[in-house]
């Protein structure tokens, strides 16, 4: 017997949490930098280099940058840097990971220690906090109909989550910066921070155009030795190529910075007047279609003992995705014991869910916006110095439909920070929070792999049914063996469900 199938693409997670790593360990001041007095700051920022399954095990490997600034130890310098960066290697447990796997993660620097261990050695530790997720898309064939329009069938209409792409890109984004008139050259570039804001993007057959804006924010030292920065906006447009990928498709797409080059280069004077950036930005993308397929959800041989062997399928649709923004707000106080504020450096935010509740038609998430601002002062022992401040937020999202019977995935950012110095030295801050949920049904379909049958004995006679309202046509008439048209036409029935208590005469023959 010839079945009907269709070929749909499926995506199925196979594994999905969180998981810790760790990248520390000593370093070695350079030759070409003076000793130590005093440790300023040390941030980092995390990337994945590598990602790939072995022996059942998901192997996560990637490199922390680390960015310390320091008070040497000599009367001539102000203030000095160390780039450097570490490896580090995580393992999960990835079991039945098989088949058309893709793996996604994003790692967020959790927290950084850092201490001297002598004017040459400093000691550094960063918490990395890793979001995973082990997919398989594979093509799937459901069985949609049966070539013997004899056979009577029973056909339903499925709504699912295609996925039509899982991918990475990578792009540069170069952008040149130039010392503004009136201040000094560079004489040595400090630190860079970036950040993607802004983002938006729109899919084209067979690709997905991303656009952003990347901040830009450099700290360096002038020929005077003194300490200044320099902030730029830089916006990118960029193409990916992505198979499969419609006018109609949906797109979560994360955006990691891999890796920042910022070089201090001579203008036509041959001052070091101009700053030339090259920044390494990687794109985790995910693509799905909202896609309505027929399926054969049962069938029988009239007259005949039939038997359906299925195979379950799982699959997942998205119902919904509520989102919200909303703006915090607060204001940091310098401590006493803290250095006097000349001007805010820097700003860099972390945003944080800690808790999340369904109830009903309605997401409750708690969580924290983790500030980090450094600034200038006015101490000369301690020219640079960083406060952090933890922002709490507590948020009840509407949603249209029932929330508490669906899986809830939940993402977190800030799509925009600013700050104001107040007269009385205090910095107020204003984070732009984005919420953004997915409300997820999961099923199981049943699918008909092949269709058994054994003809039945002679059959004489009528059999009185006595029928439910509420009762389906087509499964009396499955029950008894025979044509559906044919149990309709001899009772009179035009609906297929019986609205009220009736007696049905089953002819068996």
């Amino acid at each position: 017997m010839e079945l009907i199938k269709d070929k749909i693409n499926t995506c199925k997670t196979l594994t999905k949490g969180t998981t810790q790593a760790m990248a520390d360990g000593d370093v070695i001041v350079p030759d070409t930098k003076p000793d130590i007095l005093k440790l300023l700051q040390v941030d980092s920022d995390a990337c994945i280099t590598d990602k790939y399954i072995e022996n059942d095990r998901l192997v996560l490997c990637g490199r922390v940058h680390y960015k310390v600034l320091y008070i040497p130890d000599g009367e001539n310098e102000k203030i000095k840097c160390i780039h450097t960066s570490m490896e580090y290697r995580q393992v999960v447990d990835a079991r039945n990971a098989d088949g058309n796997i893709k793996i996604l993660a994003k790692p967020t620097v959790e927290k950084v220690e850092f201490n001297t261990v002598n004017s040459r050695k400093l000691r550094l530790r960063a918490i990395i906090h890793i979001d995973y997720e082990v997919c398989s898309v594979d093509d799937t064939e459901v069985t949609c109909g049966v070539e013997d329009e004899s056979i009577e069938k029973k056909l339903a209409v499925v709504c699912f989550e295609n996925t039509v792409n899982v991918s990475e890109h990578d792009f540069t984004v170069k952008e040149k910066l130039e010392i503004p008139t009136g201040e000094s050259s560079v004489k040595e570039v400090l630190k860079n921070d970036i950040k993607i804001c802004d983002t938006e993007y729109k899919p084209v057959t067979g690709k997905v155009i991303i656009k952003g804006m990347v901040d830009i924010c450099v700290l360096y030292i002038n020929d005077e030795d003194e300490i200044h920065f320099i902030e730029a906006e830089c916006p990118f447009t960029e193409v990916l190529d992505a198979e499969g990928v419609t006018e109609a498709s949906v797109c979560d797409i994360d955006y990691s910075v891999i890796e920042t080059q910022c070089i201090a280069e001579p203008d036509i004077d041959g001052d070091l007047r101009e700053l030339n950036l090259d920044i390494d930005i990687c794109t985790a993308l995910k693509a799905t279609e909202s896609v309505e397929t027929q399926i054969l959800k049962d069938c029988f041989v009239p007259y005949s003992k039939t038997e359906c062997i299925k195979n379950d399928i799982r699959m997942q649709t998205t119902v919904e995705r509520p989102s919200l923004q909303n703006t915090l707000r607060d204001t940091i106080e310098i401590p006493q014991n803290a250095p006097s504020i000349k001007s805010v450096y820097n700003i860099m935010t972390n945003a944080v869910i800690t808790k999340s509740e369904q109830q009903r038609n309605k997401i409750i998430c708690e969580g924290k916006v983790e500030a980090y601002i450094l600034y200038l002062t006015n101490t000369p022992e301690s020219p640079v110095h960083s406060l952090k401040k933890e922002i709490p937020f507590s948020y009840m999202i509407e949603s249209k439909n029932e929330t508490e019977d669906k899986k809830c995935e939940m993402k977190c950012s800030v799509k925009h920070a600013s700050y104001n110095l107040n007269s009385g030295g205090e910095i107020e801050v204003r984070c732009l929070l984005s919420i953004e949920c997915m409300l997820i049904d999961e099923l199981t379909i049943g699918n008909i792999t092949e269709i058994r049958t054994e003809q039945s004995g002679n059959r004489q006679g009528i059999v009185i049914y006595f029928a439910r309202s509420g009762e389906s046509l087509w499964d009396i008439a499955k029950l008894y063996g025979m044509p559906r048209r044919k149990l309709a036409e001899y009772n009179d029935i035009t609906d297929d469900v019986i609205t009220d208590e009736r007696k049905l005469f089953i002819p068996m023959c």
